[in-house]
């Protein structure tokens, strides 16, 4: 077979040349080593609680129906009776790194666990940037007062029935509720909450990158989440949400900024 113009000689690459192909695991292998490398940077802690103290002293919560305690050995959120939110005293500014021991108590699948990162409220309805202001309108801590008035991200995980990770950036100035709000990355189906073992939680926050590593006693898996056309988060408050009918411990509970 002759080629003897460039329309040929382009058929020809096409033909002959091997076939490049980027395998899913390649970009999986690309995270982790980038979530490591980041991992490994100058970090400050700013915040650090064994939770096996008087958690009133470092926190403060949203749900008058719901219960929180401290052992020996970890703090407890119950939420049998409504929603909870736990959030720190303390507010934080810049890329953070949040550490903790997770263990999911509870054996009822519905509903879902979720950490806020950076909340501060969105000035609307006397709901100013300290949100330890107003902390009386969330007595129930339902969630629309929290999309519709907070600036904040958000990781669900412990997800029942459908088992899935994933983030959100909340936009209350544009009262949508939370259309729009998602964040780049879902994944489904971990099989890491099954079985109420301890595991080890890391999230990174830089930027507009959100890390999620969680360390299993059977397997550590990475979740990446990107906020690509959203503004940016910049300082607030970390907080604990579980949903009605949701039993879980923390411990070792820690926070760092970057240096």
């Amino acid at each position: 077979m002759i080629f003897s113009n460039p329309t040929h000689i382009l058929l020809k690459l096409i033909l002959f040349c091997p076939l490049i192909v980027i395998h899913p695991a390649n970009a999986g292998q690309k995270n982790d080593s980038e979530f490591q490398r980041i991992k490994k940077q100058a970090w400050k802690e700013v915040f650090t609680d064994e939770c096996v103290g008087d958690w009133r002293k470092l926190w403060f919560l949203d749900g008058v129906k719901a219960k929180v305690s401290s052992s020996d050995e970890a703090m407890t959120i119950d939420t049998t009776n409504g929603y909870a939110v736990l959030w720190t005293k303390q507010s934080f500014e810049g890329d953070l790194r949040i550490e903790y021991d997770f263990r999911r108590v509870d054996q009822y699948n519905k509903g879902v666990n979720i950490i806020y990162i950076q909340a501060t409220g969105d000035g609307q309805n006397g709901c100013v940037e300290d949100i330890s202001k107003w902390s009386n309108k969330r007595n129930l801590a339902a969630m629309s007062d929290y999309f519709m008035n907070m600036h904040t991200y958000h990781i669900s995980y412990a997800a029942y029935p459908k088992d899935y990770i994933r983030g959100r950036r909340y936009l209350p100035i544009e009262n949508k509720r939370l259309k729009g709000t998602e964040l780049t990355g879902s994944f489904f189906n971990t099989g890491l909450f099954e079985d109420q073992q301890w595991m080890h939680i890391t999230i990174i926050k830089q930027a507009k990158d959100l890390w999620m590593e969680i360390r299993h006693p059977k397997k550590t898996q990475l979740f990446h989440l990107k906020n690509e056309d959203k503004p940016t988060i910049q300082k607030g408050r970390v907080g604990l949400r579980l949903m009605p009918g949701r039993l879980s411990q923390f411990k070792n509970f820690k926070v760092s900024t970057a240096k």
